[in-house]
């Protein structure tokens, strides 16, 4: 036969019909193809006709190295051929649409498809890596994703062994195509989308994050957000059965955050305690119980209530904040913040992208280490009191504070904010910093409550 006119398709090279370019890797072009005879897909690799010696050899090599390998989510490579002088190789055809035209629909991929393609990514790098097969980046044309979102890449391999080195263009790569396709600013999920992007491209602190650290971020991310990001699958409906299916979406949503911040989120990166933590909010009015063993039963006045052993951590905050920016309509944030200060609309604590990403990776805050696990520092009076409104809950009176100390044992890590700020108890300065027992009573004058201080946390008391 003639040499294939790659201007013109569709065009015949061996028994495969070339139907559609959709890239090139290393001097070869792709090609979405038809199989004659068995009617099978499949995307040919052609190595451009006229190539040299060195760069058909290379191309071999290439090629058998993807033979050999069989790595998650890659699409079977089964063998190269030559006609007429031309070599090519063939691979299966990636099951859905390329993540371009995916994008193109909506203006977008959305937060939870980029933490899935993130997370596939990750699945084949790490174990390319565990089986010492050398693996470069991934481009455009090489994801796919189908209609439920599962994710498969053109294979990446290349020859040689996997070295450390290869990591930080891996991830590189991928971040790039990524930034292309992120929703609009604002879309539930989009700054954290942006975090994970931005450590892919430049690492954390200096340090490269590891494929399996982003991976469980990725995951941990997504799972959250899926109840947010549900309520476009309604949008179409109307009446009565939009309706049914929102309130399942409720029910469903206050199963999912009564499991998370009673029982925590398991699992989060390799380097560290836990990350991102996460998802969507109780509706209104609905209670936060306290864990058997987790409060202190004492008296306020004529009344009893428990006091929480811990004040409230990284992990339960960030939940509650992506609840508050992300889910809360206006009338509940509004309902939420009665009589807090107008000018101070934010919830987020003090440097809080520092302390997070701090808190996901074990690292060094304020002089700490800490986790996800870790007391929320940073906040505010109000933040503190938004929080416990949140929670159907109150905060602690210094007095009442000082009792959950000396007899009940509570713990103490941080400073903390309290509802009074008279100084007779002794327990703080300027209605916040805890002191030893025997500290001299400070000159106390009432603080800003819109301060947010590196030290200050709270805890919350439940009726």
């Amino acid at each position: 036969m003639n040499n294939p006119n790659f201007e013109n398709l569709p065009t015949r090279l061996g028994v495969y019909t070339l139907t559609r370019y959709i890239g090139c890797r290393d001097g070869a072009a792709l090609y979405f193809a038809n199989q004659s005879h068995v009617e099978r897909g499949v995307v040919v690799e052609v190595l451009q006709p006229g190539a040299l010696h060195s760069e058909v050899e290379a191309f071999l090599a290439s090629a058998r190295a993807r033979v050999a390998a069989a790595l998650p989510h890659v699409t079977q490579v089964f063998e190269s051929m030559v006609s007429d002088d031309i070599w090519y190789l063939t691979q299966e055809r990636p099951e859905g649409r390329n993540v371009e035209r995916v994008a193109r629909e909506k203006g977008g991929l959305t937060p939870t498809q980029i933490c899935t393609i993130i997370e596939a990514a990750a699945t084949l790098y790490q174990a390319a890596a565990d089986n010492n097969v050398a693996a470069g980046t991934i481009a455009v044309h090489d994801i796919y994703m189908s209609a439920d979102d599962r994710v498969n890449f053109l294979s990446p391999v290349q020859t040689g062994e996997h070295s450390a080195e290869m990591v930080v263009p891996q991830q590189q790569g991928l971040a790039t195509v990524l930034s292309q396709f992120l929703p609009k600013e604002g879309t539930p999920g989009y700054s954290r989308v942006v975090t994970l992007l931005d450590w892919m491209m430049n690492g954390y602190e200096g340090e490269v994050v590891d494929w399996t650290a982003l991976k469980d971020t990725a995951a941990t991310v997504r799972e959250q957000l899926a109840p947010l990001l549900r309520r476009e699958h309604v949008s179409g409906l109307s009446g009565k059965t939009r309706g049914a299916v929102e309130r399942q979406f409720k029910r469903d949503r206050r199963k999912f955050i009564k499991n998370l911040i009673i029982g925590g989120i398991a699992g989060v990166i390799v380097l560290v305690a836990g990350i991102i933590g996460y998802v969507c909010a109780p509706t209104s009015g609905e209670s936060l119980p306290a864990n058997d063993g987790s409060t202190i039963t004492c008296l306020l006045g004529n009344n009893v209530v428990k006091v929480a052993i811990r004040p409230v951590t990284i992990r339960e905050y960030e939940a509650f904040l992506v609840a508050f920016e992300d889910t809360f309509n206006r009338d509940e944030r509004k309902r939420y913040l009665k009589d807090v200060p107008s000018h101070d609309v934010s919830r987020r604590p003090l440097d809080w992208e520092a302390q997070l990403a701090a808190a996901m990776h074990g690292a060094v805050y304020n002089g700490k280490p800490i986790n996800m696990d870790s007391p929320v520092t940073g906040v505010s009076y109000w933040d503190a009191l938004v929080y416990a409104r949140y929670c159907n809950a109150t905060l602690p009176t210094a007095d009442l504070l000082q009792t959950a100390r000396t007899d009940g044992k509570a713990e103490v890590s941080v400073c903390e904010w309290t509802t009074d700020f008279s100084s007779a108890s002794g327990i703080y300065e300027a209605g916040a910093i805890l002191l030893p027992a025997d500290a001299a009573t400070p000159s106390i004058l009432e603080p800003d409550r819109s301060t947010r201080k590196p030290g200050y946390g709270f805890r919350i008391v439940y009726p």
